[in-house]
């Protein structure tokens, strides 16, 4: 049995040629794989030039503050765009001047004062005249006049002599304001005489009651009066100041009728 098993693997060994064979390949692969190294050993950077640098790129998405600084010009853009778009104010039209209801209109012949007029009348030492009773101002006289230096920059005041006394409707207008105008109520102002019987340049100077603005009410109806310049040894002095004290009564029938109208 040994025998048969041994005679049966020498026929199917190999030959001593075959190993030969084998034996050769085998060490040509090997010079050939030694051969391949020493040509790749060779290559620097995969063919690139020696002393190059390498560039990284980031593919990653960009980042919030990134994208807030891209968009912020483009907002400024659309700012100095809406600037520049702007269309300019429109045009007024021209100012009208509409007359106001409430405007004052002063009587012909008024005249307004200035501080400095006043104060050179210097009307505080001016004394109120005595007297009253229902004539409706004090009277001098047809005579001679009797002048005090109480006037404007120490100028003569003569007691009123009227030409014709003012009636109710000629006051009317000008007491709105005042509060008072009673019987025993009084007021009195000074003007300088003009012609034809009228006064100018009246001035307030006393009232009772104080601060009923009886005062301002006379001077502001003053412009209707008619009162006779004072005579000074029978000449007519036009030009002269006149001292005027109006006392308030009942007004008469023909004076409220006349207001009506």
């Amino acid at each position: 049995m040994a025998s048969a098993s041994a005679a049966s693997a020498a026929r199917y060994a190999p030959s001593r040629r075959d190993r030969a064979v084998s034996f050769v390949l085998a060490v040509l692969v090997g010079v050939f794989l030694v051969f391949v190294l020493i040509i790749m050993s060779g290559v620097n950077g995969g063919g690139g030039e020696p002393g190059g640098q390498l560039v990284a790129i980031n593919i990653a998405p960009p980042s919030a503050e990134k994208e807030k600084q891209k968009a912020a010009p483009k907002q400024d853009e659309k700012q100095q765009h809406v600037q520049t778009v702007t269309t300019p104010p429109p045009k007024l039209p021209p100012r009208v001047e509409i007359p106001s209801k409430n405007q004052v209109e002063w009587p012909p012949g008024f005249i307004k004062l200035s501080r400095e007029d006043l104060a050179k009348a210097d009307i505080s030492r001016i004394k109120p005249a005595g007297g009253g009773g229902s004539t409706g101002a004090s009277a001098g006289g047809g005579g001679n006049a009797e002048g005090t230096g109480d006037g404007p920059g120490g100028a003569r005041v003569y007691n009123a002599e009227w030409y014709r006394e003012p009636t109710h409707a000629e006051l009317s207008p000008y007491m709105g304001a005042a509060r008072g105008g009673g019987v025993g109520d009084w007021a009195m102002i000074i003007c300088r005489t003009v012609e034809r019987f009228h006064v100018e340049d009246c001035r307030e100077v006393d009232e009772s009651p104080r601060g009923s603005g009886l005062a301002r009410a006379l001077r502001q109806a003053a412009w209707q009066f008619l009162v006779r310049p004072p005579r000074v040894d029978g000449k007519a002095q036009v030009g002269t100041w006149v001292r005027i004290r109006f006392d308030f009564k009942a007004p008469k029938r023909d004076d409220g009728a006349a207001g009506q109208d």
